[in-house]
């Protein structure tokens, strides 16, 4: 996410002055300039994922506390509602910076939101798999 949103940051940039030759010199040379998404995606990555992945903490820990034995299913799928709901406001920072307009900022809050969830639920469903499958291993060696 966060190189995604550091490219988005920078692309404007990047198509604005393609046609002009003087523009790569600000940032170093055509080197600098091409290392500028990586710098933003890495800011952008530690932004965009704290809010998220604090989210999904936060609902798994509630989770465990009320239901400690839960399925790893209803694990993920707490995990990526948690990092939905930590990933509003961070979805309101992408549409700030990227100044759309209302309607168009809704889609794109929406879509962040929705990928919030999506990798959320994803990341933590190939975790739980990965454990489960090393308790399987540790179980039959005994």
């Amino acid at each position: 996410m966060g190189g995604l949103g550091g490219g988005l940051l920078v692309l404007f940039d990047i198509l604005a002055s393609s046609g002009d030759p003087d523009a790569f010199t600000g940032w170093g040379g055509p080197a600098g300039y091409a290392a500028m998404p990586i710098i933003y995606g890495t800011v952008c990555g530690m932004f965009l994922g704290l809010f998220p992945g604090a989210g999904s903490f936060i609902a798994l820990s509630i989770l465990d506390r009320n239901r400690p034995a839960a399925w790893g299913n209803r694990q993920a799928m707490v995990g990526g509602v948690g990092a939905a709901i930590g990933g509003i406001l961070p979805a309101f920072f992408v549409v700030w910076i990227m100044g759309v307009e209302l309607s168009g900022g809704l889609v794109v809050g929406a879509v962040f939101i929705l990928v919030c969830f999506v990798i959320g639920l994803v990341v933590l469903k190939g975790i739980l798999r990965f454990l489960d499958k090393q308790d399987s291993v540790v179980h039959n060696a005994l």
